[in-house]
């Protein structure tokens, strides 16, 4: 309204001048615009005045008007500016106050308004320190009056950035802020307004502190860790260097920071493989349990074992390669102690294995040959004195071969080399094999030997006879041994079934002196007799119940014992059973039987042994079966023996001779494309024995002292069909 009252001002002036002149010079202006008669146009000077005011009143109505234009477009280009801050200024993501010279709030935002707890209009006129904030510091101490934004500014006359306090709602909720704020100067060069920005950083600050917490436990992790933690650049820079890490290699963290840790602590040697595998790490694929020697402060190598990984920023760009690594160099020095203690002690093993081996060859083989003429001499026409010392030279030897066997199983068992071997076998008629052969000592002491077998027990299985025979001799020859009158009974019962078979429980019962409460403990410890002494009244090694219980083990199954001294005692063992696999037992038996029966006039036998006892109670005996035997003393012999006569059946090979043993003359035999059946008799008895010697082309093998009935079942089985000939 100002600009146009003006305006008309302006306007009425040459309005007012134009009226006067109309008015007052009418009749000379009519007669001027006479027409002069004789110039033919107007001639008064008047009238040239009239047009000249007139053109100059259109002139400054003309530049009023463009003025007033102008005028109207700065002050909408102001408005534009004013409600463009304002804009601004209420879309700000900040808080922003203007406070007067006084520290009164003059003007706020709604964002400064907010972050103060409080409206605009609540907030305006309020003091920069009201004191409903209660402004303190970020902790909750007391804030300085002095360290207020507004107060160091009008101090320092000069901007302040970043003053950090915190205020508290009308709810009591305490809220963060950030405050930055500057000086607006007058024309006499004093304050007068401060403006000043300001924004909640109570998140901010809480993600600030929880990472500062936790830069802080990954630098104590770091720091504190027993294993080597150490960063590399992709440049092989070091990044990250922990305590553990600067007391191997002798550096502090300082020294190494940024440098190559290949040139620094890694053997040249080892660089192109490490670079490598750096680089496999480095496209993501981590690395585990790598290790590499490495050069640490006392300049000599340790042995490192690495985990390497990639390390990513919070950009999920590559950082590094994050290594972690343990000390091995004790550890490997122990490994080569032990592998080379193992070594040592496979070694003697082995040694101890040979020297088993060749005691037994060289104990049994005159053994074998002690018993055979025993046998041979017992048969011969003799007087009842030299018939009781020849059994009594063969008792003997049995006891001293039943030692030798104790001795060589305990060493099978702490070898871990000894082996079940599984075959379908009759239980039934095995019990009723191992009862027979005890019942004769039994009798000899005048005591009954009793078998019972339950009806619901199976008489075909697959397993090991011969361990599970030998687990009920030692059982039931150690009851007969301990026991002077009354019986001695072994019964076996189903007692379960497992995923492949069935469970079975044997019991040896007796009537004998009975274990001593105490002694129970030490019962199936190895070389323990609980009789020992210069005064013990029944002789053994003490390993028959060691052994006892290895087997039953072995076969899967537990062992115990309950007695009562002076009045017997009862051994309880279970062992696991698989079902027959094959034809039934039985027929098998009979079959086998009816074979053995069979005489055996028609079948030659070479038999090769360097020992001439040996030769000759074995050929006796074999000749008394019905065999035609023909001997020899080495391996070289049955080639050639072979070569000149192909008339034989079987050869009887022992395994160490002169000249060419046993083995080698098998394989020689086999070579030539001799398929003749081969039988090695050997006194060696230690496990692999016979793989061994299957191996080299045998057919079966029978163990030193040889016992004729055995021999001869095993000669009927490797025989081919028809050639045991003889009758029924």
């Amino acid at each position: 309204m100002k600009y146009i009252n003006i305006i008309s001002n302006c306007c009425a002036i040459p309005a007012l001048l134009l009226g006067f002149v109309t008015s007052g010079f009418a009749a000379d202006a009519a007669a001027s615009f006479a027409i002069d008669p004789n110039t033919g146009g107007l001639s008064s000077p008047l009238v040239i005045l009239v047009v000249l005011i007139f053109i100059i009143l259109l002139l400054i109505i003309g530049l009023l008007h463009v003025s007033i234009r102008r005028k109207k477009l700065v002050e909408q280009e102001l408005k534009d500016e004013r409600d463009l801050m304002g804009s601004i200024m209420e879309t700000s993501p900040v808080g922003i106050m203007v406070m007067d010279s006084g520290g009164e709030i003059m003007f706020a935002n709604d964002l400064a308004a907010r972050v103060h707890g409080m409206s605009r209009e609540e907030i305006i006129g309020r003091q920069h320190n009201d004191p409903v904030w209660n402004i303190v510091a970020h902790d909750g101490a007391p804030y300085p009056h002095e360290r207020l934004p507004f107060n160091r500014v009008m101090k320092l006359r000069n901007p302040v950035l970043d003053i950090r306090h915190a205020v508290h709602w009308m709810d009591g909720r305490r809220v963060l802020l950030s405050v930055n704020a500057s000086p607006l100067f007058g024309d006499n060069g004093d304050i007068e307004k401060v403006v000043a920005t300001v924004e909640d950083i109570t998140t901010r600050k809480r993600v600030e502190e929880a990472l500062k917490e936790s830069a802080h436990r990954f630098r104590s992790l770091v720091k504190t860790a027993e294993s080597l933690i150490i960063l590399l650049s992709p440049k092989r820079e070091i990044l990250e260097f922990n305590r553990m890490a600067e007391e191997l290699f002798g550096r502090t963290r300082h020294e190494v920071m940024s440098r190559d840790f290949f040139e620094l602590f890694l053997p040249e040697r080892y660089w192109r493989d490490a670079a490598r595998q750096l680089k496999t790490v480095l496209t993501g694929t981590p690395l585990r349990l790598v290790e590499y020697p490495v050069r640490t402060g006392s300049g000599e190598e340790s042995v490192v074992q690495w985990s390497m990984s990639r390390l990513l920023d919070a950009k999920g760009e590559t950082l590094g390669v994050l290594a972690v690594g343990q000390d091995v160099t004790e550890r490997k020095n122990a490994e080569i102690e032990l592998r080379e203690a193992r070594d040592a002690a496979e070694e003697a093993s082995k040694a101890k294995s040979e020297f088993l081996a060749n005691m037994s060859h060289e104990i049994r083989t005159p053994i074998s040959a002690i018993m055979g003429m025993t046998e041979m001499a017992i048969s011969t026409d003799l007087n009842d004195d030299q018939r009781g010392y020849l059994d009594t030279v063969r008792k003997a030897a049995e006891s001293l071969l039943h030692i030798i066997n104790d001795i060589l199983d305990l060493s099978k068992i702490e070898a871990r080399k000894m082996e079940l071997f599984y075959e379908d076998f009759d239980l039934h008629a095995a019990l009723e094999k191992q009862v027979s052969v005890l019942r004769v000592k039994a009798q000899e002491k005048s005591i009954e030997l009793r078998l019972a077998i339950d009806p619901g027990v199976e008489r075909c299985f697959n397993g090991d006879e011969h361990k599970l025979g030998q687990i009920i001799t030692n059982l039931a020859g150690n009851a007969i041994k301990f026991t002077e009158k009354g019986y001695v009974e072994l019964s076996v019962i189903h007692a379960g079934c497992w995923a492949e078979g069935e469970v079975l429980e044997f019991r040896v019962r007796d009537t004998g002196i009975g274990i001593p409460e105490g002694k129970k403990d030490k019962l199936f410890d190895s070389f323990v007799q609980l009789n020992a002494g210069y005064s013990k009244s029944h002789a053994g090694s003490g390993l028959g119940l060691a052994i006892t219980r290895q087997l039953v083990q072995m076969m899967g199954g537990e062992i115990s014992v309950s007695s009562r001294e002076g009045w017997g005692s009862e051994f309880r063992f279970t062992v696991l059973l698989k079902r027959c696999s094959g034809p039934l037992c039985e027929k098998e038996e009979e079959a086998v039987e009816a074979k053995v029966s069979r005489e055996h006039s028609a079948v030659k036998i070479l038999l090769a042994e360097d020992n001439a006892t040996n030769q000759i109670y074995i050929s006796h005996f074999l000749s008394e079966r019905g065999f035609e035997v023909e001997t020899v003393d080495n391996g070289l012999e049955v080639i050639k023996t072979l070569e000149r006569d192909s008339g034989f059946d079987l050869v009887l090979m022992d395994v160490q001779m002169p000249e060419l043993d046993g083995l080698q003359a098998t394989k020689k035999l086999r070579q030539s494309g001799s398929t003749i059946p081969i039988i090695a008799l050997t006194a060696y008895a230690m496990e692999g024995d016979r793989e061994r010697f299957i191996e080299s082309g045998m057919n079966d093998y029978a163990s030193k002292p040889v016992n004729i009935d055995d021999l001869v079942e095993i000669i009927t089985k490797v025989l081919p069909a028809g050639r045991s000939g003889g009758q029924d």
